[in-house]
């Protein structure tokens, strides 16, 4: 390959990038997209880790421990619960296992 050939190449590159940077600044297209993407809802992860934690008998972080709850772009709508409140919340649908938290002291 010829030594212009990648020259252009590499030009061809930084001036595209530049292009995108430029118009990014300008319009925030790709800085909402990516906004959007990051505040999803994380109600199923939240779901899964107290889940998780009834599995390996994890009382005192399962009873203790709030976990901040995110509904989507609501930011109004964001709680911090902690995973014995969830499983009694409607929206857990029964998929939260429970534990006896009546003998743990929380600090």
């Amino acid at each position: 390959m010829a030594v212009t050939t990648v020259m252009m190449i590499i030009l061809s590159i930084a001036i595209l990038s530049i292009l995108v940077i430029f118009l990014n600044s300008q319009t925030g297209f790709l800085s909402k997209w990516f906004k959007a993407q990051s505040t999803q809802s994380n109600v199923d992860v939240v779901i899964s880790s107290c889940d998780g934690l009834v599995t390996s008998q994890s009382v005192y972080a399962y009873c203790c421990e709030k976990k901040e709850v995110s509904f989507g772009d609501d930011k109004t709508k964001n709680v911090k619960l902690t995973c014995d409140e969830i499983s009694r919340e409607d929206w857990a649908g029964g998929r939260v296992g429970t534990m006896d938290c009546s003998l743990v002291a929380c600090k």
